[in-house]
């Protein structure tokens, strides 16, 4: 089978195609169905004339989750930097960028050119993509030493059951793999260094969090700030807030969604 040429508008075709599947109901997991593909494969020979295989769709369908992931993560390290709005991406210099590709791969493209067909992309992927936050702010704190907290540590809610009060003085089991099959409880110092170290980092993320929420115009007293402190106990809405490319356009999205709750 030849060599697709994955050109702008082949490439845009195919993502317009991807998400009206996926509209469909034709992602049941990370992939389209068989019919899915078959739509696919239709849909695009109507539009450009070229017979693409299901390996090759499925294969372009991998390469765009891979950008569309890339994409993300790039965007949660956007704070404090520059915007190209002709080429729709983030505007710094070459060490900036180097370091970016070092901690991100696959991102370097974007240095030139910021994602095409975000919208149809994040139909098809944003739901069953993790992007973390680890880069999201430069003042964001070294996890590389906490024992199991980085996994934990996606909620601000002080009622998360996983987060273990300091003050708590009782012996409290926590289940582990063993090979006899048996439940074991840690003891109770271990417990609370746990809870410690997962509790500093919370505090530490709301604190770089806020500061962001400031910096696009969202001062202590204004509707913008406390709606980002009822918003942001919650990861999926700290990532999508981090995602917004410039401070206008994120304090534009707290205004809105404080006036959805409350005027009404």
């Amino acid at each position: 089978m030849p060599e697709i040429d994955w050109n702008s508008e082949n490439t845009r075709v195919l993502c317009m195609l991807f998400a009206e599947q996926v509209g469909k109901g034709n992602r049941p997991n990370t992939h389209l169905n068989a019919l899915g593909y078959a739509e696919v494969e239709k849909g695009f020979k109507e539009r450009t004339g070229i017979v693409a295989t299901k390996v090759q769709i499925k294969n372009k369908w991998d390469k765009l989750k891979e950008d569309f992931k890339a994409w993300k993560k790039l965007m949660l390290r956007q704070t404090g930097t520059g915007w190209d709005p002709i080429k729709k991406t983030i505007a710094m210099d070459d060490e900036w960028w180097k370091k970016a590709r070092a901690d991100i791969p696959g991102c370097g493209k974007f240095k030139k050119k910021g994602l095409e067909n975000e919208d149809d992309l994040a139909k098809c992927f944003a739901d069953i993509t993790t992007i973390g936050i680890d880069h999201w702010s430069p003042h964001v704190v070294n996890v590389e030493n906490v024992d199991e907290t980085q996994e934990e540590a996606t909620n601000f809610d002080p009622q998360d059951d996983d987060v273990i009060p300091e003050t708590q003085e009782e012996d409290i089991g926590i289940s582990l793999p063993p090979a006899s099959g048996k439940r074991l409880a840690r003891p109770v110092e271990k417990s609370g260094k746990k809870a410690k170290s997962g509790n500093a980092l919370l505090i530490q993320e709301a604190v770089n969090m806020m500061e962001v929420v400031i910096a696009c115009g969202a001062g202590y007293d204004s509707n913008g700030h406390y709606i980002a402190t009822e918003l942001f106990v919650k990861k999926e809405q700290r990532e999508m807030f981090m995602t917004l490319p410039t401070n206008e356009i994120r304090f534009t999205w707290l205004r809105r969604k404080y006036n959805d709750k409350y005027d009404k």
